[in-house]
């Protein structure tokens, strides 16, 4: 936050300074209007590239964010889906199986979610998704019911890892599209500022405060982005709420223990 708030000041107290030197200096050249139509159409062409990059770019936060938020509630979904087979497994199995589904939540909410902020995945997480497969595949094929909660629990395990591997992906940051339409952000925002100079801006006052605060503006705007990279971290982080609720529903299910 104090990091945005530095960019922000810097970049209007650099806009200031560079009005007050450089407008001043091509004064001369400021009273000829025969250009007007070709800057201004200039100005707006270096606009509307700055808008469709910006927009781009949103859509591919926004689609990176919901798909992360998406993929997180349909892996505790499994998980829950998997405690419920537990109530037909035989012994010592049920009880290894349990304990490994009530821990796996609060492993990934506690340990593995802050290392997903620098695209990193926990050890511990993985050991113990590991050995709960290796638990559900050391399950008897007979009788019956146990060879069905066995092959439904081994469908929600593939889920389970697949959506995990999804979110770890998500957690590497932006594709290149995205490092592109990034680039086109940030590229288009100075260009918004520097273009006004180059082609003569006067250093009055009511100019230099309109060209601050347009300088500030896109200066947020740009810090916002550039904080919006990865969905698991940042301002508008998806966070682990799916998991910290998951244990109070497991703690909740009534299964019903084999005599």
């Amino acid at each position: 936050m104090w990091t945005g708030l530095v960019i922000v000041l810097a970049s209007v107290v650099v806009t200031a300074v560079a009005l007050l030197l450089f407008g001043r200096s091509r004064a001369h050249d400021q009273a000829d209007d025969r250009d007007a139509d070709s800057r201004g159409f200039l100005g707006a062409v270096i606009s509307g590239l700055f808008i469709v990059a910006l927009a781009f770019y949103m859509v591919i936060v926004w689609e990176e964010g919901g798909a992360a938020e998406d993929n997180a509630a349909r892996e505790a979904a499994s998980v829950a889906d998997l405690y419920w087979q537990t109530a037909v497994m035989p012994q010592p199995q049920r009880d290894h199986v349990r304990s490994l589904l009530t821990e796996y939540p609060k492993l990934v909410a506690n340990r593995e979610w802050p290392k997903l902020a620098v695209g990193e995945p926990d050890d511990t997480t993985t050991e113990a998704l590991n050995s709960l497969h290796t638990e559900i595949l050391s399950l008897p094929a007979s009788p019956d019911e146990v060879k069905s909660a066995r092959e439904r629990s081994l469908e929600r395990m593939r889920e389970i890892t697949d959506l995990r591997r999804d979110r770890l992906d998500s957690a590497a940051g932006l594709d290149n599209t995205g490092r592109i339409m990034l680039i086109g952000t940030i590229a288009g925002a100075v260009a918004m500022i520097v273009f006004p100079m180059l082609i003569g801006f006067t250093a009055r006052r009511r100019h230099i405060l309109q060209m601050c605060l347009t300088s500030a503006v896109l200066a947020f705007v740009c810090v916002l982005c550039a904080g919006m990279t990865q969905p698991f971290d940042g301002w508008f982080r998806v966070r682990p709420e799916p998991f910290t609720s998951l244990t109070e529903e497991l703690a909740g299910i009534p299964v019903e223990e084999n005599r």
